[in-house]
Order: C-alpha cells, then sequence, then structure tokens
C-alpha cells in the first residue's frame, strides 16, 4: 500500500545538503527530480532499513519522506571552467559583479516594503497601472539612479583617470597586464574611445550575469492556477511568474548607461559643434529614458496586465547605442583633446546622490500617507542643496526641506506594529544608496591608489569616505555599549525566560542582542544618510573650514578605511568564492531574492519563482494520487516563507489536506514587519508584534498587539505547529512568546552539558517527532471543513 502521507522537508538560508536534511549518510539518499539548482531527494530504501529502529532517519510507517533543495538557486553562480589566467579572471569579475548588484537587490527589497495594493479596496482597482501603490513609479527611478552612478564611477576610473589623467605629464601610472593591454600606448583620443567601452562592457557583464541566473530558473510557471484570495498578494498566479515585461526596464537601463556613457565625454567638447548636437542629442534621449521608466512597470504582481510600452523601450535602447557608436566614430574621427578632469564625472555623482537623497527622505513617509506633497519638497530639497555651490547659504533651505520631510514621517500611533515603525522604504534605500556610494568611492579610490601618482579623482568620494567614517562612531559606541552590557549579563547570568542551566541562560543573552537586528540596521541606514547629506553639502559648498588640520586628518584616514574595505570587499567576493562556485554573502542573498525583481533589473534574481511553484506541484502531484493522500510541509527557517507562499499557490481543494510544521522561522518578527502587505498579519493570521526592544534584559517582554480572524492560522488551524527556541538567533514564535496551541518549544540541549542547541537541529528533537505525530494524527475528515477554522477560504479578507 503506498503512503498516504508525504513529509517534504525545506531547508532555510543554512542551505543543508538534502543528506542531512534527511538525517541520513550521503550515500544514502537519491535524486529523483530536478537539477543542481532546484532538486528533490528521498532515502534509498534498502540503506533506510539498515538503521537502527531508533535512528532519526528511519521513515515512520506509511509516510513518504522527502526533501526539497534550493539553495543552488541563491548561492551558486554561473562559472567558466577551467583554471588557467583567464578563466580565475572572469569567475573574480563575476564575484565582483556580484558586489555591485547588492544596492539593486536591497532597492527591490525596498519595492516590497511599500504599502502594496490591496485588491480587496475598490479604489485599488481605480490606480494607474504605472503607479499601483505609493512609491511604484519612484522606486524605479531610483534603480535608474543607482545605474547612472555606477556608470559614472567606471567612467571616472577609466577614461578620466587611466585614459586622460595617465597619459597627461607629470603622471606616473601602472601598465595594464599584457594580456589586458591591446592597444599598447596610443594617441590620447584613442585611449578616450578604447576606455569608453569598459562602463558599456560592465553593464553588459551585468546584465550577462543575471540572465544566465535567471534563465535557468526564473522560468518556471504554475501548472494550475492557484485560488484568488482578496488581500493576499502570494495568491496571485502572477506573482511567480517571472514575467518577461523585466526586459522592457532591462533595456531602458541599459540605454540610459550608453547616454551617460556618450556624455561624459561629449559634454567636454561643446566647442564642436558635433559634440554639441551628439549632447543635445543624449540628453534628450535620457530624459526620455527616464520618462519611460516612470510608466514602465515589471514584473509586478500588483500591476495589471494592461501596461504597454515594449516597442518604446526597444526604440530607445537602440537609439541610444547608435548615438555611442556615432560618438565614437567622432572621437575617432575629430580627435578632440581632453585636458584636465571630465566635468560630467566629477559633478555628476553629487547631483545624482542628492536626487536620491531626496527620494529616501521622501520614502520615509511612503507607508504613512499619500499626499504629494513629499515630491515639491524634494525638488526643493534638491535645488538648494545645489544651490550651496554658488550660494554657500542655500544649506539652510536644504535643511528646511529635509527637515520637513522628516517631519512628515514622524511615527504615528499604529506604526510600532511595522518595521522601523512605518519608514521601512526609507530605511532600506537608505541602505542602498549608502552601499553603492561606498562602492564606488571603493573602486575609484583603491583605483587611484594602485593605478598611479599625481592623479586626482572628484573630491565627492573623499568626502564620503571621510564623512561615513565619522558617522560610524555612533554605531561603534552602540555595539560597545551592547557589548558591555551583555558582559555584565553573561558575568553574572540573570534569569532570561525560564529555569535553565547556566550555559544555556548565557547563550540565551547572546541570542537576544542578535535579535535586536532591525534596531541596529535602522541606525546604520539613518547614519548612511546623514553621511551622505554631509558628503554633498561639502562637495557642492566647500567651506573654508575643510581645510583645518583635523578634517585634513579625518579625510586621510577616510580614504585610509577606505582602502581597507576595497581590499575586504575584494577578499570577500572573489576569494571566498574562488574554490566553489559559490557567491559571498549567501546569507543575504537568500534574504534578498525571495522577491521577485521590480525595482531594478540587475537585482539578483528571484529564486522564489522557481521553488514556490516547484513547492505547490509536487504537493498537488502527490494529493492527486489519493484523496486520502495528505501533505506535511516541513520547513525550516527562510525555508517557512517558501512553504507559506506555496500553500497560498495551492489550486482549489487542495489547502484542505496539507500541513504546516515549521521551526526556526522570522515569519513574524522580520517578514511580517517588514512586508506587512505580503506576510503581515492579515496574511498570516498572526498577532501584531513590536520591534525587539534595544537595552531590555528581554527584548520580547513587550504586549502584543491585535490578533485578525483571518489568515494562514484560521485556515490551516491545528494544522500547523511551529517550534522555536530562546537560544535560537534565527528563529522566533509564530504566534508569542507566551504558551499558545500553535508555538511548541524544542529543546534547548542535546544532551551534552556543554552543548546549546541554536538554529539547526531541529528535525533530529523529539519536539519534532512529537509535532509530526500530532499533525499526522489529525482526522482532516472529521469537518466538512477539515478541522479548519478558515473554511478554506479569506473571503473575510
Amino acid at each position: 500500500m503506498s503512503p498516504r502521507t508525504l513529509e517534504l522537508r525545506i531547508h532555510g538560508v543554512n542551505n543543508t545538503p538534502p543528506d542531512a536534511m534527511l538525517a541520513l549518510p550521503d550515500h544514502a539518499v537519491e535524486q529523483f527530480r530536478g537539477d543542481r539548482f532546484g532538486s528533490f531527494w528521498r532515502p534509498k530504501p534498502d540503506k533506510v532499513a539498515e538503521l537502527p529502529p531508533v535512528h532519526a532517519g528511519r521513515v515512520p510507517g506509511g509516510v513518504r519522506r522527502e526533501a526539497y533543495s534550493w539553495g543552488g538557486m541563491a548561492r551558486s553562480s554561473p562559472g567558466v571552467p577551467g583554471s588557467g589566467v583567464p578563466s580565475v579572471l572572469a569567475n573574480a569579475l563575476g564575484r565582483i559583479g556580484w558586489a555591485l548588484l547588492l544596492p539593486f537587490g536591497l532597492a527591490n527589497v525596498a519595492y516590497w516594503s511599500r504599502r502594496l495594493p490591496d485588491d480587496s479596496m475598490p479604489a485599488t482597482r481605480r490606480m494607474v497601472w504605472w503607479n499601483a501603490g505609493r512609491g511604484a513609479a519612484s522606486t524605479r527611478l531610483f534603480g535608474l539612479g543607482l545605474t547612472v552612478l555606477l556608470v559614472l564611477a567606471v567612467c571616472e576610473v577609466a577614461i578620466d583617470v587611466y585614459a586622460i589623467q595617465c597619459s597627461l605629464p607629470g603622471t606616473t601610472c601602472k601598465r595594464l597586464p599584457e594580456f589586458m593591454d591591446l592597444l599598447g600606448d596610443p594617441a590620447r583620443h584613442v585611449r578616450v574611445l578604447a576606455a569608453s567601452a569598459v562602463p558599456v562592457l560592465l553593464l553588459f557583464g551585468l546584465l550577462a550575469l543575471t540572465s544566465l541566473s535567471r534563465s535557468r530558473y526564473e522560468m518556471a510557471t504554475m501548472r494550475r492556477t492557484p485560488v484568488r484570495r482578496p488581500g493576499v498578494m502570494l495568491s496571485r498566479s502572477s506573482m511567480w511568474e517571472g514575467s518577461p515585461r523585466i526586459r522592457r526596464l532591462t533595456r531602458l537601463h541599459l540605454a540610459a548607461g550608453c547616454c551617460v556613457v556618450t556624455l561624459v565625454t561629449s559634454a567636454q567638447q561643446l566647442q564642436h559643434a558635433f559634440f554639441l548636437v551628439l549632447t543635445v542629442f543624449a540628453a534628450g534621449l535620457l530624459a526620455v529614458v527616464v520618462g519611460r521608466v516612470v510608466v514602465t512597470a515589471t514584473d509586478c504582481p500588483d500591476v495589471p496586465s494592461t501596461e504597454k510600452g515594449g516597442l518604446w523601450s526597444w526604440l530607445l535602447v537602440v537609439a541610444a547605442v547608435l548615438v555611442l557608436v556615432v560618438h565614437g566614430f567622432g572621437l575617432y574621427g575629430f580627435a578632440p583633446v581632453f585636458e584636465g578632469p571630465l566635468w560630467l564625472a566629477s559633478w555628476g555623482p553629487p547631483v545624482v546622490t542628492v536626487a536620491l537623497l531626496g527620494s529616501v527622505l521622501a520614502a520615509w513617509s511612503w507607508r504613512r500617507n499619500d499626499a504629494k506633497g513629499p515630491l515639491a519638497l524634494l525638488v526643493l530639497f534638491v535645488a538648494f542643496m545645489v544651490a550651496t555651490y554658488w550660494f554657500p547659504l542655500a544649506w539652510i533651505g536644504a535643511v528646511v526641506a529635509g527637515g520637513v520631510l522628516a517631519w512628515r514621517a514622524r511615527p504615528r500611533s499604529g506604526d510600532e506594529w511595522q518595521a522601523w515603525r512605518g519608514a521601512g522604504p526609507g530605511v532600506l534605500l537608505g541602505l542602498s544608496l549608502t552601499t553603492s556610494v561606498m562602492l564606488a568611492a571603493v573602486l575609484v579610490l583603491t583605483f587611484r591608489g594602485w593605478v598611479g601618482t599625481g592623479l586626482r579623482v572628484p573630491s565627492f568620494y573623499s568626502w564620503f569616505s571621510a564623512a561615513f567614517a565619522v558617522a560610524l562612531v555612533p554605531l561603534v559606541l552602540l555595539v560597545i555599549a551592547q557589548a558591555l552590557a551583555l558582559l555584565s549579563r553573561l558575568t553574572k547570568p540573570a534569569l532570561l525566560d525560564d529555569e535553565a542551566d547556566v550555559l544555556v541562560v548565557r547563550v540565551r543573552h547572546v541570542v537576544a542582542v542578535t535579535h535586536r537586528a532591525e534596531n541596529v540596521v535602522g541606525v546604520l541606514s539613518t547614519l548612511g544618510v546623514l553621511a551622505l547629506i554631509l558628503t554633498c553639502y561639502l562637495t557642492f559648498a566647500s567651506p573654508s573650514w575643510t581645510g583645518w588640520w583635523g578634517v585634513t586628518w579625518v579625510v586621510g584616514k577616510g580614504d585610509w578605511v577606505t582602502g581597507l574595505a576595497g581590499v575586504a570587499v575584494i577578499s570577500s567576493f572573489v576569494g571566498a568564492g574562488m574554490l566553489t562556485n559559490r557567491r559571498p554573502l549567501g546569507l543575504l542573498w537568500d534574504l534578498m531574492c525571495f522577491l521577485p525583481r521590480t525595482a531594478h533589473p540587475f537585482a539578483p534574481p528571484c529564486y522564489a519563482e522557481r521553488a514556490v511553484p516547484e513547492i505547490a506541484d509536487r504537493t498537488r502531484e502527490f494529493l492527486d494520487e489519493s484523496p486520502d493522500n495528505r501533505v506535511v510541509l516541513s520547513a525550516h527557517s527562510l525555508g517557512a516563507v517558501l512553504a507559506v507562499a506555496a500553500l497560498y499557490a495551492l489550486p482549489e481543494g487542495y489547502l484542505e489536506r496539507t500541513q504546516l510544521l515549521t521551526y526556526g522561522v522570522q515569519l513574524r518578527p522580520y517578514f511580517g514587519r517588514i512586508f506587512p502587505e505580503l506576510l503581515g498579519p492579515a496574511v498570516l493570521g498572526t498577532p501584531e508584534v513590536r520591534a525587539g526592544a534595544m537595552f531590555s534584559r528581554d527584548p520580547w517582554r513587550r504586549s502584543p498587539g491585535a490578533t485578525p480572524d483571518r489568515g494562514l492560522s484560521t485556515l490551516l488551524g491545528a494544522s500547523w505547529i511551529n517550534l522555536w527556541r530562546r537560544t535560537d538567533y534565527l528563529g522566533f514564535p509564530v504566534h508569542g512568546w507566551e504558551s499558545n496551541p500553535l508555538d511548541r518549544r524544542a529543546s534547548e540541549t542535546n544532551g551534552s552539558p556543554d552543548k546549546v542547541e541554536t538554529h539547526g537541529g531541529y528535525h533530529l528533537c523529539a519536539a519534532y517527532q512529537d509535532a509530526f505525530r500530532d499533525l499526522v494524527s489529525i482526522d482532516l475528515n472529521r469537518s466538512p471543513d477539515g478541522g479548519r477554522g478558515g473554511g478554506g477560504n479569506l473571503e473575510r479578507s
């Protein structure tokens, strides 16, 4: 008789291998479906039969146990085989490319943290398709600004520093390696022409990097249409489709990059009629691209399918490439003379940064109101900040405009249930911008220091390195204060939660510090924004006090710190994955890549667009084998997010025979707070929760908010059990810290007096076996709704 229960285990952020998920040796498991990116595994029956009866890998009677591995989609990078210099260089450049995608990924996360449209509300259906929800178009423009910042930084390095300044008298520069030095020592205008290809090649390299990954796992589609539940975006059939509309935004970003490369050099030669006409044409083309980005929706499930504009994107990218080609012929034919720095490469970054800063300040209030006032304030902030170049006192107007934007973002009643008290989009965009400028500064300043002497780069990058170093001081002090408080609690362990061994209590205190991550990220983003504001002011105003000894000392130290940061970045992104094809910062990538790409086409591809349909289809396939079958989705950590999404992706009539066993999850305090419309209380059916307190001994000893009468917990009822530990740095209860039917405590020790269980090993503990046994013992046919509380729908949503 075939097993009636499928136990499908899904790993989390640690990318647990299939044999470990199944608690078996690697020779005792086999892959029966999928590829190296996403695959299904099962135990080999003959190997399982050899195990002792109490072994964790033994499968109970009537149960089919499988494991789904999705880590290859989030962690593996396309690589060039071989061990020679070309393949090693190609792989190293690929890993540096993944580092450059980090700001784009953060901007994409910010898009999903907005107040997303609720299709259960009549007003949502009347929204314009290109700006469905506050900040949709602004976030796409922000992404375009990040692309322009990157292109300008590469133009500074390749064209201004290496092609022009290294050919001027009085400078000494290194020659490129032989396999890269294809031109030898040509004329300066030829050097500029060749260097202009570098930023374009970078853009197409990033496109190839993301496209290779996307083509392998971002093209899955649902075999069956899920049940559409009003107010639940995860239940929309378009959520995980990976619509080709993202290609339109890709073409627009490529067009913008080509226009910027053309403008960097042609704007330097306005005395030539040819380059004057080319500059006007490229600038107009760039303005049209900006306009099209505003009205070009991507693969957002909150955007109806009426969006048009594919032909526009093709026309613009072809026109931009033609302009770039004509520009190249002009450089070669007219042989213009380049002397001194390129003014657009020098002043473009601070101007773009100020504009993006205005977006960050406005984004702080996106979730709090729908008024259009921030647009006027944003324009005033940018205008006053740039005007300080001519009128030093204009900074007062910038402070007033920025202050009004900040005042509009003040916390209001009810904001405590959202991440960063409702300022999530602004916090994430601030991190994105800070990271983007930091990577640009590392690139420019590190290259200048490496390539030669007597070279000049825009002061913007040096000012940022100094300002950010100063801004980090409060964060360092905060970390020191937390460390001292933790040390005092570890020296004389104070009781945290219930009675436990001293070692367990100490680990609980250490874990409690990590649970304050939301507050620390908010502080880091705020300090980064302040550093950027100070950087732009110093760049435009150039006040006299910048020549003081203390300021010059800080600038020098800031450049030194940036140089160390450059070495650290190269080491982490190149060295960490050189021997294996694994992406650096894997944990961060797992979190960013869960969401479909919307704000930036070069953001890391979304593994959930393949993982969620595959989990849902495997669930449906097993349930179709017999009406008596059931599926228990056993999900750890981030795998629980995939499991929840897969449950909402099931067709009509399947949820009633599906159960959920989660452990070590972040659904309620992290995902539910950062993305309220995707995974918030109304979707999960869990109580509202505040952020972990910053300084109290127990960050979670705070009263919960209201519990909605709808959501997944209502749909599943007793068929959802969650395991958690106080010693888990990434695991939390789903319903609350107090005793409740949904959450159960897992053992914090495995019987060893010198080891405490943290984020792993849940599936090996007794609490897991008990929870699974309790789920399987539920008679799903005892009532018309299978014993569920919600009747299998969310009509009350």
